[in-house]
């Protein structure tokens, strides 16, 4: 008899545990949508860095949450850190495939940072997924020419030999 009852003792914990990590798991993720409504309200130029810094203790909660990344890459945008938002975009179409603002939104980057190329390409993707790519925006991508090869990633010449001295 006494078994029995350290077995029910044991099951009604363990219920106890499940419970209180599944509603710890909802509240977190509350609590990511609460860093994330926060950071939405700075998205500004002036307040950047606190839009970033909620949106980062939104990802830190759940760091399977695309939009925060999304407008974590937008906040990087206003700060002029392109690597950084580019880094977040990709991670937002990562998690989230079908998520045309983030194609949209990189291939924005792209364009500051010169790639024609993977701007076009994303531009391309986001209207595919449904997005109101700006047309005037789409025909400037266009009409520019392709991105040139980086020469720093091709292998040097091989020097000709030098002439035999004349004598």
């Amino acid at each position: 008899m006494g078994t029995m009852k350290i077995g029910k003792l044991i099951y009604t914990v363990m219920c106890l545990f499940l419970f209180a990590s599944v509603v710890n798991c909802y509240g977190a993720k509350g609590k990511a949508e609460e860093f994330f409504e926060q950071g939405k309200k700075f998205s500004t130029a002036e307040n950047a860095d606190k839009a970033i810094d909620n949106y980062s203790k939104a990802i830190k909660i759940n760091p399977k949450f695309a939009k925060a990344y999304n407008n974590r890459g937008i906040a990087h945008i206003l700060k002029k850190q392109y690597d950084l938002a580019v880094a977040d975009l990709t991670k937002a179409i990562e998690l989230d495939p079908k998520n045309g603002k983030a194609y949209n939104n990189r291939a924005i980057v792209y364009s500051y940072l010169g790639a024609t190329g993977k701007a076009l390409q994303d531009l391309h993707k986001a209207k595919s997924l449904g997005i109101a790519v700006n047309p005037d925006f789409l025909k400037k991508m266009e009409e520019l020419p392709p991105t040139p090869e980086p020469i720093f990633h091709k292998p040097a010449p091989t020097p000709s030999p030098a002439p035999a001295p004349k004598r």
